[in-house]
């Protein structure tokens, strides 16, 4: 009896024990399905779509739903079939704008076309990509400028409102050209051209142009071959985007700011996950705006030319470039140049409206770039191989120049 008791003693202190278990043990916490509408045509697409997807992947609160194609599902039938919880898009007209507020579900745009945008925003510092193009172009030597714009897309404008910012905020007195057209979508191929020729026309030599878009960079350079305009060496090119296919299009490979899509991908489902467990609905959502920070330029030989006629300048500047992994010293590029150190300090303010000291420190600080964005090195290493007495010697003064750490520089182009 008293074994008999013990046996069933002990099947009660299991049975108790499992109990105890699934009531102590945490709910699997249940996943929210998502939706991407989002063109893959171009690589800023493709990495938003591959972004929000690692995010879901590895986050584990959220899966990603299937788009059906076929046109014979209508959103909202999607929505319900597939119980979405949450949607990221790429809102370009007011028709998906208006369409996407109806829902009952959050949903976050990644597209800076519509002005005003009335959903929550992930998008690139667009203000920052234009005063990025004209800082380059400026560092060319241009003595004109131009830009091709993007009518009534808020992109565009801001970017314009950028290029010309940074022209002002150096205090220069030079011509800025301004060129505009419709949309790829309604204008692309020979009506393009048939507006860009003429426009290209009535640039002086020596013009830096700033098109928007990639694509309309790739037009602006086939006009100006037509024309019998040569690029670089008359006319110098950058565009924004450095989508893969673009840049490498044309023969000569396209200068283009660099935009970053993979950390808008990142935050655009982040925010979605934040509004999703809050309950909003698109309706209802105030129109929040996340910048991400833009911070480079992806030079090739569109842009690849230094319009100075001033030999000793043009001395000076290829010194400090082709050396600049080293501690430059100032005595150094005067020896350079063949010509007094106060007249060297008056034809860089002059040509260029900066120092020697400033051009020392801008080419240092695009090597220490380019390393940051292209390998795996240390910043010890770095900072060895830059020449830097110490890390934080060279900390400093990336950060005066970016306004960001090397670190988090490198985040900025780390997929993870």
């Amino acid at each position: 009896m008293r074994m008999l008791d013990k046996k069933v003693f002990t099947v009660f202190d299991k049975l108790y024990f499992v109990f105890a278990q699934m009531k102590t043990r945490p709910a699997r916490r249940k996943k929210h399905r998502i939706l991407i509408l989002v063109d893959i045509g171009w690589d800023y697409g493709r990495d938003i779509v591959q972004a929000a997807r690692h995010y879901a992947f590895t986050g584990g609160r959220l899966e990603v739903g299937n788009i059906k194609l076929d046109g014979k599902v209508s959103l909202p039938q999607m929505i319900r079939q597939q119980k979405i919880a949450g949607i990221i898009a790429m809102a370009r007209d007011r028709k998906l704008e208006a369409d996407l507020m109806g829902l009952s579900i959050p949903v976050v745009n990644i597209s800076n076309v519509l002005n005003p945008t009335r959903l929550p925003l992930v998008t690139q510092d667009d203000r920052a990509v234009g005063r990025l193009a004209a800082a380059h172009l400026l560092g060319c030597g241009c003595t004109s400028l131009a830009y091709w714009g993007q009518q009534e897309a808020r992109f565009s404008q801001q970017r314009v409102e950028g290029f010309l910012e940074e022209i002002s905020r150096r205090k220069l007195d030079i011509p800025c050209i301004a060129g505009m057209g419709r949309s790829l979508a309604l204008d692309e191929g020979e009506p393009l051209l048939s507006q860009m020729r003429p426009w290209l026309k009535k640039l002086p030599p020596k013009t830096g142009v700033f098109a928007v878009l990639d694509p309309f960079a790739l037009h602006l350079m086939q006009a100006a071959r037509e024309i019998g305009s040569a690029i670089p060496q008359q006319i110098a090119v950058i565009g924004a985007g450095d989508d893969n296919f673009w840049v490498n299009f044309e023969n000569i490979p396209l200068s283009s700011v660099k935009l970053p899509v993979w950390q808008i991908g990142l935050e655009a489902v982040r925010l979605l996950d934040e509004l999703i467990h809050k309950k909003s609905r698109a309706g209802a959502q105030a129109a929040e705006c996340r910048l991400l920070p833009v911070s480079e330029v992806a030079a090739r030989q569109s842009t690849d030319v230094l319009f100075v006629e001033d030999v000793g300048l043009a001395k000076a500047i290829a010194y400090i470039r082709a050396h600049s992994a080293q501690n430059i010293y100032i005595p150094e590029v005067v020896r350079a140049s063949g010509i007094s150190r106060s007249g060297l300090q008056r034809r860089f303010a002059e040509h260029l409206n900066h120092s020697i000291l400033d051009e020392v420190r801008s080419a240092r600080v695009e090597r220490i770039k380019t390393l940051l964005r292209t390998t795996d090195m240390k910043m010890t290493q770095i900072a060895e191989a830059c020449d830097f007495p110490n890390t934080p010697r060279m900390h400093v003064l990336f950060r005066q120049h970016t306004g960001q750490s090397p670190g988090q520089y490198r985040k900025s182009f780390t997929k993870r």
